[in-house]
């Protein structure tokens, strides 16, 4: 019995030896930034305040991913999550490395409100203030160079 026991905790050593390092796998994979589509922000008086390239959250996975792994957004980049329909939309900024200015987008793509210089780490949640379909990250201190304001109008294609 004793080398029952014996064997059994020898192969669970062995076995968790064998499982890979989850957050050092991840570590490893490449996470820079994918031109996956062109974004426009436009002012109230239609007006093209910036244009951006994106990298599109539209699959669970890429979702809860978020910015995670990411290091840094150039100042004409921002990671566009793309939900199926609009709902209430809340974010914090758990494992995310680097300061944002997070936007909501309403269905009609016109901005709802956004959260300027979110900081990293910070477990603070922000919703947006009535259901979106988008939500758009940028690096932070962009919505106020660019004078950002509800009602302005967001399209990407």
């Amino acid at each position: 019995m004793r080398n029952l026991f014996t064997g059994l905790f020898l192969t669970a050593i062995v076995a968790s030896s064998c499982k890979p390092n989850f957050e050092e796998e991840m570590k490893s994979k490449d996470f820079s930034f994918q031109n996956e589509a062109t974004g426009y922000l436009i002012s109230k008086e239609k007006d093209t305040l910036k244009k951006l390239q994106l990298e599109l959250a539209d699959t669970d996975y890429k979702v809860h991913l978020g910015m995670t792994y990411k290091d840094e957004l150039q100042e004409d980049q921002g990671l566009l999550f793309v939900f199926e329909k609009s709902a209430p939309r809340y974010f914090f900024m758990k494992n995310t490395p680097v300061a944002l200015d997070v936007v909501f987008v309403d269905e009609n793509l016109t901005i709802d409100s956004f959260v300027s210089n979110a900081q990293p780490q910070d477990t603070t949640i922000s919703r947006s203030k009535k259901p979106v379909q988008y939500i758009l990250d940028l690096k932070a201190g962009t919505a106020a160079q660019l004078g950002l304001q509800e009602g302005d109008t967001f399209v990407w294609q």
